[in-house]
């Protein structure tokens, strides 16, 4: 029996990559029974009858492979399980259709791989040396998305670094972690800890608070893949520390050799349909093909040496022995959003049939909840030279609801803005609008829930502080030379703001090209580093966006 043939698994099955390699070892137990030229079923007549039968099967067998090697190089092969009786004209073969190869061998017929087979998707993460071909892996999808909505799951890819966890190489270890024991309590046997050493890699790992609760709660309704764009060998020890049981990812860690596009990140190694799959991620750069089945998580930064690679001037948590709160902190978000698209998919009240359902439009439709009744006007948040409406902010804005606008009118609800020396800042003072900075919208895009406003202010601009402070200084009797220099502060802070709408607009506008750079060099460490990097994903540069870490809810340990 092929694989092409096999019943499709039973509902009770939780994975199609499961199912999948259940089958093949069955597959390749049947090529090799079929092979060895005696029968499944053995009887219990005589001994002169077994020799009579031994023999007709010996004269099948050589038939048989006559025929094989005639029609070998035309892709024809003889039906695994048919016995072949007669002259060869009279043997019934057919065109193998090649679904897939194993260890270079074509699992129906035995055929080897050449190089116009070649097509396909290489699936090494469930078995090492397996490529499918599109046909086959078209039918495992359909079964497997037959037994999801029969289970009433639906897919979810999970990231690792920045996103479930954060980890760093001992090398980069900061002074101030160094002193607070950070290596040692690593190395403690304590079933509670969530900072662990990858001894073999020289590395440490910190879990992002409420991982473990959350792979609990999510597995009851998705099935989930790890996937990430460090090594193998990392990829697997961290999905020990996630899942020392194995019972969420078997034969579902995907690492950067399984992907078929380089510094992408792609749906098509995953053996479940698009339409049921949810991404989370702290990259959107990566998934450029499945923006829409993406929610953006925000950077976990634990380490110091995380924070230095994405150019935070700032202690990180570990050196302020801080952490995210497990209760609203950002994993404990997200799952109230993962539990209400799961909610809104299998909506009994729905007509539509499950099976032609798709979760990327509820995943737009929730997201567009979050700043609806909003009208937004923006201050000094674009560069000049710039179209607004192609601006970063201004998307995401959109995406999450609000209406962007470039005229103040009454219907305007808030002015975004970096500072209170701008005229649309003024009217939204006098008009009784709010007034926020951007950080506001981006708090909104990774908490899923418009945020209040008055934890996002704008601060006054530079200069007015200045000369308030040369006032100040003036009134005390500062000498005519300290005058000068004062001015001159408050001349180069001037021009240091008109040229920041300039910094801003080259910043963005090489945002793709230093993303790819970034990612080359890592590429080029990680071959270079051997282990020592093989826990390093390879992440593009940081979003133009500022962390809200204080909005996601940091508290003391």
């Amino acid at each position: 029996m092929s694989l092409a043939e096999v019943p499709s698994p039973s509902p009770s099955s939780s994975s199609g990559s499961d199912d999948f390699a259940a089958l093949l070892d069955s597959e390749l137990e049947l090529a090799s029974g079929a092979d060895s030229g005696f029968p499944d079923d053995e009887g219990e007549d005589d001994g002169s009858e077994e020799e009579v039968e031994v023999e007709a099967l010996e004269q099948n067998s050589t038939k048989r492979r006559r025929v094989e090697e005639q029609h070998q190089d035309q892709g024809i092969s003889v039906r695994p399980g048919k016995i072949v009786t007669g002259s060869s004209k009279n043997v019934q073969v057919e065109v193998c259709p090649h679904p897939g190869y194993f260890n270079g061998l074509c699992f129906r017929c035995g055929k080897p791989q050449d190089e116009e087979d070649v097509s396909g998707v290489a699936f090494g993460y469930i078995h090492k040396g397996l490529r499918l071909g599109t046909t086959e892996i078209d039918r495992l999808r359909t079964a497997d998305l037959k037994n999801l909505l029969h289970e009433r799951k639906l897919v979810l890819i999970l990231d690792l670094d920045h996103t479930l966890i954060n980890s760093t190489r001992l090398q980069d270890i900061s002074p101030a972690e160094h002193d607070l024991g950070i290596q040692t309590a690593a190395t403690k046997d304590d079933q509670n800890r969530s900072i662990f050493a990858l001894d073999s890699m020289h590395m440490l790992t910190k879990l992002r608070p409420f991982v473990r609760e959350f792979l609990k709660e999510a597995s009851n309704m998705f099935e989930m893949y790890i996937y990430t764009m460090g090594d193998k060998a990392y990829a697997i020890e961290i999905a020990k520390l996630l899942d020392p049981s194995n019972v969420y990812f078997p034969s579902k860690v995907i690492s950067n050799s399984d992907c078929t596009q380089r510094h992408q990140k792609g749906l098509d190694v995953i053996l479940g349909a698009e339409s049921v799959a949810v991404i989370l991620d702290d990259t959107e750069y990566v998934w450029q093909k499945h923006k829409e089945n993406l929610i953006l998580m925000e950077r976990y930064h634990y380490f110091a040496s995380s924070c230095r690679q994405f150019g935070f001037g700032v202690r990180s948590l570990s050196e302020s022995m801080q952490d995210e709160r497990e209760g609203d902190g950002a994993l404990a978000t997200v799952l109230d959003v993962l539990r209400r698209i799961h909610a809104i998919f299998f909506d009994t009240a729905v007509e539509t049939d499950l099976s032609s359902r798709d979760v990327r439009p509820v995943i737009k439709m929730i997201r567009k909840e979050v700043l609806q009744g909003c009208k937004l006007v923006f201050s000094r948040v674009f560069p000049n030279t710039t179209r607004p409406q192609e601006q970063m902010m201004w998307k995401m804005a959109e995406h999450l609801g609000a209406v962007c606008s470039t005229e103040l009118a009454s219907t305007v609800t808030h002015v975004v803005a970096v500072d209170l020396g701008t005229e649309k800042a003024r009217w939204a003072i006098d008009n009784k609008k709010f007034l926020v900075h951007p950080r506001w919208i981006e708090a909104a895009n990774y908490r899923w829930q418009r945020q209040p406003e008055e934890e996002f202010p704008v601060s006054p601009p530079k200069e007015k502080i200045i000369r308030k402070e040369n006032a100040v200084a003036a009134q005390k009797g500062t000498t005519s030379k300290d005058k000068e220099n004062v001015v001159a502060v408050v001349q180069k802070e001037t021009s240091k703001d008109s040229e920041e709408n300039a910094v801003a607009d080259q910043k963005e506008t090489s945002e793709d090209k230093e993303e790819n750079t970034l990612a080359d060099q890592k590429e080029t460490s990680n071959d270079e580093d051997g282990d020592d990097a093989a826990g390093q994903e390879d992440k593009a540069k940081e979003n133009p966006v500022v962390a809200v870490a204080t909005s996601t809810g940091s508290a003391d340990s």
